[in-house]
């Protein structure tokens, strides 16, 4: 499968984690319209373009750790270890950006962005070592079939 199948999964899931979480926020906690929600999420992420290649970075590791180990372990294995990845980034991304619309309605300023701005190296760095340790193990334990 390689990094052309995996790279873009990994950019849905992404959005996923990031425009659709922070919209659920917006709308379900925060009482936002749909296309306020969208329009502003929109606005940030373009205006805080190096924040969002951080949260980007996880995402795009993962597909790439999973790329090296699918040469050298079977790609059910490596497959498996890749949507694990992903379904853990998507819950934790959808977690931070919940606590920080409900820090935001508090008045909690400081709290609503390091909820965001701290998810690629507090998960982020945690899932990529995982799919690091993961992958070499399935190298070993479950290896490619040679010939």
């Amino acid at each position: 499968m390689g990094l052309k199948v995996y790279l873009p999964i990994a950019l849905v899931v992404f959005v996923a984690a990031t425009l659709g979480a922070d919209v659920v926020a917006q709308t379900s906690i925060g009482g936002k319209a749909l296309s306020d929600a969208l329009h502003e999420h929109l606005y940030w992420a373009g205006v805080e373009l190096l924040g969002t290649l951080f949260l980007l970075a996880p995402f795009i590791a993962v597909a790439g750790i999973c790329a090296l180990a699918e040469r050298r372990a079977r790609t059910r294995t490596v497959l498996a270890i890749f949507s694990l990845a992903m379904l853990a980034l998507l819950y934790f991304y959808f977690q931070g950006y919940q606590a920080a619309q409900r820090a935001e309605l508090q008045h909690m300023w400081t709290a609503a962005t390091l909820s965001i701005g701290f998810l690629p190296f507090g998960i982020g760095l945690a899932v990529v070592l995982a799919v690091i340790l993961f992958g070499w193990l399935a190298k070993e334990v479950d290896p490619r079939v040679s010939g």
